[in-house]
């Protein structure tokens, strides 16, 4: 079942490769050859790669030799992950792009591998590229260092962003031991919802900038811990930009019952005065209340009571 769904799923992920590669409908012959090809799958690899080595040197659309390529990712033979490698160097994009693809669809580990050097001598649209076959292989070791031999914030961002789509938590927390971290990494914490993480940053001794912005991804995570732990950062910190990312943290998380929490804890008219500001932001129920009874505490303070009536002395 499990080999089944793979299957499905590889074929999926090419017919939609294909699809977006050309916006518009196959041909009545493109269809034709789409059929043909699809024939060629079920043949051994010897029979079926003569035909497609035939279709990638002849005159056929582009489309049409995408899938070709879609076809050799198929096949164990290594001339096959020979004419995919190469085609994965071309000049022309959209077949790079799909001969990139195709490697990450086969999962053949040597072509894999050898698509660090595609990586490393390639621009940013090649990078991003081949960021995606690791992706859809699951090669998430190349990916982690690909973010390490980064040459430049946005390099690594890219890396870390499809790190935390593959969910590889234990790479993602072994860049957080390295000096100065992306900012990247701070958001594929937050998406992955690694609270621990973020937190071991906003309390470590790294850059101030990094470690304020932790405190403040923390609000993007979903859930009882992660809102307690704004809370109790804003409450313990007696630094001013701490407490105000923890607040935001709380803003984005949208917890305005651990703001009135706050609110009421608060020790100074000021401090007061910057939760009650927030919590009316919130649009909640929790302020109106809070400005109403703050309304009637100070009209109450405001207004001298009236004096009592001098009775009137007996005559």
């Amino acid at each position: 079942m499990r080999h089944a769904l793979k299957t499905f799923l590889t074929t999926l992920v090419a017919l939609t490769v294909c699809a977006l590669a050309n916006a518009q409908k196959p041909t009545p012959d493109e269809e034709l050859a789409l059929a043909a090809l699809e024939g060629l799958m079920a043949q051994p690899s010897e029979r079926a790669l003569p035909i497609i080595k035939k279709v990638l040197g002849g005159t056929q659309t582009t489309l049409i030799k995408q899938r070709a390529l879609f076809v050799l990712s198929q096949m164990d033979s290594p001339e096959a992950q020979q004419i995919l490698l190469q085609t994965s160097r071309s000049t022309n994009a959209a077949m790079r792009a799909e001969a990139i693809r195709s490697i990450g669809i086969g999962g053949n580990e040597k072509s894999l591998d050898a698509l660090q050097d595609v990586y490393r001598t390639g621009d940013a649209e090649v990078k991003q590229e081949v960021l995606q076959a690791w992706l859809i292989a699951g090669r998430k070791e190349a990916v982690y260092q690909a973010a390490v031999d980064a040459k430049t914030e946005e390099e690594a961002s890219r890396a870390i962003h499809i790190l935390g789509a593959m969910g590889a938590t234990e790479e993602l927390r072994r860049l957080g031991n390295r000096p100065n971290p992306s900012s990247g990494l701070l958001e594929a914490y937050a998406i992955s919802g690694d609270l621990e993480s973020l937190r071991k940053l906003a309390e470590g001794n790294g850059e101030r900038s990094v470690r304020v912005e932790a405190v403040r991804r923390i609000g993007i995570i979903d859930g009882d811990a992660a809102r307690q732990a704004l809370r109790q950062i804003y409450a313990t910190s007696t630094d001013p930009e701490f407490k105000d990312a923890a607040l935001q943290g709380l803003m984005i998380a949208g917890d305005e019952q651990g703001v009135l929490t706050l609110y009421r804890a608060a020790k100074t008219s000021d401090e007061k005065r910057s939760l009650l500001r927030m919590l009316s932001t919130m649009d909640g129920d929790a302020a109106l209340n809070e400005i109403d009874a703050a309304l009637a505490g100070t009209n109450a303070t405001a207004q001298p009571a009236p004096a009592p009536r001098k009775q009137e002395q007996k005559k």
